[in-house]
Order: C-alpha cells, then structure tokens, then sequence
C-alpha cells in the first residue's frame, strides 16, 4: 500500500473497487469540445491526413478555451519539405521531435538557422519567423505546441480526409510518397488562419553535424533560450538549463520555454522524476492556468477528480485551471513534457523551489 501514500481515500476506494479507463469518467477516446478534466491515450485523438502525415490533436482550441493546441505529427520520411516556407503573426509555434528525426529551419531579421532534430531535441518558432520542416526518417513523430489554440483548423482545412485506423498505426504507410505539401496557390490563401506564404525563402542544405551556420552549438555545449519574445532558437535534449527540486523526491526541471520567451503567455518544459518512496507525501497542486502532461518515458501517475489515472508513453492528460491534483512516478524514471498556460504553472513554482543542476539525472543517494 506503500505506492499510495499521499493519495486521497476517495481515491484508493476507487482503485479498490478495481475502476480503470473503462469505466472512468476521465478517459476518454474522443477528445472533449468544451473544457474539462480528462486523459487520451496514445493514438487515440482524432486527426486527419496531409499528404502522407497524420495530424493528431490531443489537445484543441475547445477542450482548451484557446490556451494552446496540442499536435502529433506521424509520417515517414520524405525528400521534399514537409510545408511550404511560411509565418505566423498571431501564433507561437513549438517543434519537439517525441521519435524519429526531422530537420527545421527557421529565419528571421536575416538570421538563418538550421536544424536536425532527434529524439528529445527542441526548436521555438515565436510570431513572424519564416520556418519549414522536412521528415527524415521512416517512423517520425513530432510534437507540437501551439499558443494560442485552435490551429487545427488549418489541418482540418488542408486535410485529403481525416484520419481512423482499427489497429492504431501511427500513419498509414500505404500513401503513395508524394509531396506532403500543400500547393503554392493553397498556402497563398491561408491568411485567415494566420499563414502567410514566403514562397521566395530557399532552404540552406549545409548543415554540418546536424546544424548550421558552423558557428553554432549543437550536441555538443549547452543551449541557452532566448532573451526574449521574438527571437528563434534550439535546444538539444539534455543541453538547455536544468533545475533540481527535491521538495517532494527528486525532479529535474529542464525549461524549454519560459515567461521571458513566451511574453508570459505560456510555458514549456520537460520534467522527470524518481520513483515514489514510502515516505514522501504527494503534494496537491492547482494553477490558474490550464495544463497538459504529455508522457515521454516511464509511468506517470495522476490523481484529480476522485481518480487515479495510469499514463503511459504518449498518454496525454489535461488539466484545467483551478483544478486540484496530485502527480507521481510509479516506476523508477518518469520523464514528462509539460504545457502550462500563462506565466505561473507548476514547472515555474517547480524551478522556484530548485537548484541550478547540471545533469539531465538526479543524485545517487
């Protein structure tokens, strides 16, 4: 019973009573239209197909009030970008690769830089930077986040259909390759969903060891974010700044987007986490803003709302504002990707109850 300490009785009666996702008023397969509490496991939220990629959106502008949508990208790889050069002016873009590898490029003020991102790597695309992708390789996820929400009305727009499988392959590898691109003429027409082509921007191929231009740190020194708002930039996985809490077990807070990058509109990190021992309480939580835990490794556990929800890799829960929980590892390393909206969310009180650390794990004793 050790596992459950911490844990409110109105919970452990329900995990006695033996509910799970089938009988959850939680789980979910369909991702809700209205705001409220509730987790979607991996492949399970609805999309729809662009070329040979599948959009996935765990989290949409509804289920959200506009905080921030939510993206999946599956695909395999491909020789051709995988959209036309564009901008938004209203939308802040983020690229994390969950599998695979794609490359990114972004440009802005006539700074260009590129990118090949693998597992774990990062890439922030803030309001008004030319930026494009391309698929690498054959099994590719790309998450995203983008404030505010509501995106994925321009999937949906651009969609050859939307996008089911009985046996919840990532992507349907029977697509014949092609250019996953929407036609010029189709991206020029998008600016009412905040897109606006940049049909002249040439891609730079001359990345070295997986970045360019040559002058600057990829893989092999940290990363530091961005001064401000405005500016794009990259971290590798394990590269950026890290922080240890160990307020209640130890976790490591690496932060990916800040109030200082994001204009106080949202955060972006990274959290991982040792096991729960016997002898720490789990600690209740509640932000004003709106919250999404995206599994990357381990076993996460939340407790919200009478229930204790198991997620897995990819698993995604949804937290709303002002709604009390408790979160936990159940196995020895947890490792999460956390959405917050607005400037106070839980990995900023996090990093404020933390050192400054300088490894992606935390101490031996």
């Amino acid at each position: 019973m050790s596992s459950f300490r911490g844990v409110s009785t109105a919970v452990l009666a329900t995990i006695l009573a033996g509910a799970d996702a089938f009988n959850s008023s939680i789980w979910v397969n369909t991702v809700p239209t209205y705001v409220r509490p509730y987790a979607i496991q991996h492949y399970d939220a609805g999309g729809c197909v662009v070329g040979q990629q599948v959009y996935r959106f765990p989290v949409t502008g509804p289920s959200s009030d506009n905080a921030f949508t939510l993206i999946s990208t599956n695909a395999p790889g491909s020789t051709a970008l995988g959209v036309l050069p564009h901008t938004h002016q209203i939308h802040y873009e983020n690229f994390f690769n969950y599998r695979g590898r794609f490359q990114l490029w972004t440009e802005k003020d006539g700074n260009e830089n590129s990118r090949l991102l693998g597992p774990g790597d990062y890439g922030a695309v803030p309001h008004n930077t030319t930026h494009t992708f391309q698929i690498l390789d054959p099994d590719t996820e790309m998450v995203g986040v983008i404030q505010p929400g509501g995106f994925e009305s321009l999937f949906y727009a651009l969609a050859s259909s939307n996008y089911s499988s009985p046996t919840s392959s990532p992507y349907d590898p029977s697509i014949v390759a092609s250019d996953s691109s929407p036609p010029a003429s189709v991206i020029s027409a998008l600016q009412s969903f905040d897109v606006y082509a940049q049909l002249d921007y040439n891609p730079r191929r001359d990345l070295i060891n997986g970045t360019a231009p040559t002058n600057t740190t990829w893989h092999t020194g940290n990363n530091t974010l961005a001064p401000d708002s405005a500016t794009p930039y990259f971290v590798a996985k394990d590269y950026g700044p890290k922080y240890l809490n160990s307020q209640t077990g130890y976790q490591i807070i690496q932060p990916l987007v800040t109030p200082t990058q994001s204009a106080g509109n949202f955060t972006l990190s990274t959290i991982s986490m040792d096991r729960l021992s016997t002898d720490t309480t789990v600690r209740d939580q509640e932000f004003l803003g709106h919250a999404a835990f995206e599994v990357l490794e381990g076993q996460l556990m939340v407790s919200m709302e009478g229930e204790l929800l198991s997620l897995l890799q990819g698993d995604v829960v949804f937290i709303p504002g002002n709604t009390t929980y408790q979160y936990y590892s159940n196995v020895a390393f947890t490792k999460v990707l956390y959405i917050g909206q607005g400037a106070s969310g839980l990995d900023t009180s996090l990093i404020s109850g933390a050192v400054v650390w300088d490894s992606p794990v935390w101490p031996i004793s």
